[in-house]
């Protein structure tokens, strides 16, 4: 595993890590400011990553990342009611 998601320590998701290496954060970064078109445009990044992935998954392994998505997205809908 070249990248893991968790720190073998302490076992925390560590991936905050690895965004600053990513060509969108340096381009969206830079000036300190995101607007709609930057959002918009990671979101279509995200999108293509995503068909990426799912192309190269056998179905046992689409249903893992397909719940670790969906947890994902609760996450933060949950977070955005406080």
């Amino acid at each position: 595993m070249e990248r893991p998601w968790f720190d073998r320590e302490t076992g925390v998701l560590i991936l905050d890590e690895y965004i600053t290496s990513l060509p969108s954060y340096e381009k969206y970064v830079a000036d300190g400011i995101i607007t709609p078109i930057e959002v918009a445009e990671q979101a279509q990044n995200l999108a293509e990553s995503l068909k990426k992935l799912e192309q190269s998954l056998s179905p046992e392994q689409h249903a893992l990342v397909t719940e670790a998505l969906c947890e994902t997205a609760f996450l933060y809908e949950m977070m955005s009611f406080n």
